[in-house]
């Protein structure tokens, strides 16, 4: 059986063409292990789309979708569908608003979906087709029953991680920095986010798990430097400390370094001191304002402007670069507001930094509150919430009640050029150095196909 998963991006953008998507390969993992060796032959792609349907000749093909470019999974589906193939959609858009699914498209995956794909492909190598009363048995997928969409009971995540298979690399484009994941979920509610949502509850992959899948990445793929996608790599303190003891332990200790996301009320100096020692070179942290109003909108009562700061002290005290992103265009948020947050990234030792203006996407609170000023709906252009807002500002869903759209734009760019003006007088010091080669041709790439499709 040949599956062809399709990840649907804008490849013109460089940071959504950056690396592969792992969670394709957990998927693709998931399958082998379920089914016997050689049953199933496996294409992952993110271009071409009508090129590798006619020469691949799909069975089935599943397609993963964020919300900004679900347009284009709807239009993939339709290309399927003229092929053939049933198709199955999974992300994070689909799994907040199942309701989307389109006629093109036989069943979407909510959540968490290495069992739920399983039991999708069991049931079209049985039978066939994906279609039929026996969809009604598998649980956590919306689908087509005649016309009408039906959601089944939701799915129990997976309790423990180390069940998972490791993903299937061998079907992705590793280079010498690459990426995993060593825990799903997150305990906090920030009302911008809908990790909570997707992933249910924090779980953790164990520390030995966690080395094992980086003792793969160097030996295996080469990789030099490896960045934790985790939304709360530092989340659990006992198990950092094991991963910490285990890597100690390993000669490619040496050869590789790290990057890690973390939040900033969790920083601490035996955080950092562990992070140093096992070769985390920066850390990423969500700091998000520079006002204490604005930030407990955003994330709540525990956390505050003092604790942001703090956090990337103690991490240039323990010299490991502090990278943050923030957030602009709160609903009531002030001018005077914002530019405290402009004087927080001028005032503190920040190595690389980016800034979003809020925007509100399905599955988390601030997307119930557009609900209610008719600014977004379920049947929506979804291209408008796209994340890069340099590029799509004259058509962004803008949330502030206090700034017009064009004071946000204009605030937003002079934060751009802040941006531009650190980002390169500190990246010579990052991680990230190693990769500007190969972004820069990617960005100029981009910039001409946007040029000749604007010509022609």
């Amino acid at each position: 059986m040949r599956i062809l998963f399709i990840n649907a991006i804008n490849t013109a953008s460089e940071v959504e063409t950056r690396y592969s998507n792992l969670g394709l390969g957990y998927l693709a993992a998931s399958l082998r292990n379920a089914f016997e060796k050689d049953a199933l032959n496996f294409k992952i792609v993110d271009s071409n789309f009508a090129w590798h349907l006619r020469d691949f000749s799909p069975d089935v093909v599943g397609i993963t979708s964020v919300t900004q470019n679900f347009n284009l999974a709807k239009r993939y589906a339709g290309m399927a569908k003229e092929h053939g193939a049933p198709v199955i959609v999974g992300g994070i858009h689909i799994s907040c608003l199942p309701h989307s699914l389109t006629i093109d498209m036989d069943a979407g995956c909510i959540g968490e979906g290495e069992k739920t794909l399983v039991e999708l492909v069991r049931l079209f190598a049985d039978t066939g087709r994906l279609s039929g009363p026996e969809l009604a048995n598998i649980r956590g997928i919306v689908y087509f029953d005649r016309d009408e969409r039906k959601v089944t009971p939701p799915r129990e995540p997976v309790k423990d991680l180390d069940q998972i298979a490791m993903p299937a690399r061998d079907l992705l484009k590793i280079g010498r920095h690459s990426y995993m994941f060593t825990s799903r979920g997150c305990p906090y509610d920030c009302i911008f986010c809908a990790s909570t949502q997707f992933w249910n509850k924090l779980r953790f992959f164990s520390a030995e798990y966690v080395v094992r899948e980086i003792e793969t990445l160097v030996y295996e793929y080469g990789v030099r430097t490896i960045s934790f996608f985790d939304d709360l790599f530092i989340g659990n303190l006992p198990r950092l400390r094991k991963i910490v003891e285990l890597l100690e332990g390993k000669d490619f200790l040496q050869k590789v370094s790290f990057t890690c996301s973390a939040r900033a009320n969790l920083v601490s100096d035996e955080v950092a001191a562990l992070l140093k020692r096992m070769r985390v070179r920066s850390v990423g942290m969500g700091l998000e304002s520079g006002s204490d109003e604005t930030l407990r909108y955003l994330k709540g009562n525990n956390i505050s402007v003092a604790d942001n700061a703090r956090a990337v002290a103690i991490l240039k005290e323990h010299k490991i670069t502090a990278n943050a992103s923030f957030v602009i265009g709160s609903p009531r948020e002030t001018k005077e507001e914002v530019l405290k947050t402009y004087a927080f990234i001028k005032n503190n030792p920040l190595s690389l930094f980016d800034t979003y203006v809020l925007t509100p996407y399905p599955g988390t609170m601030i997307w119930e509150y557009a609900k209610t000023k008719a600014l977004v709906s379920e049947d929506m252009d979804w291209s408008r919430l796209n994340v890069n807002f340099n590029i799509y500002d004259k058509n962004a869903v803008i949330l502030s009640e206090v700034l017009s759209p064009r004071e946000l734009v204009v605030l937003y760019r002079r934060f751009q050029r802040l941006r531009l003006f650190t980002n390169l007088k500190n990246v010579w010091t990052t991680p990230q150095l190693r990769d500007l080669p190969g972004m820069a041709l990617k960005i100029l790439v981009g910039f001409l196909k946007g040029v000749i499709k604007k010509t022609f």
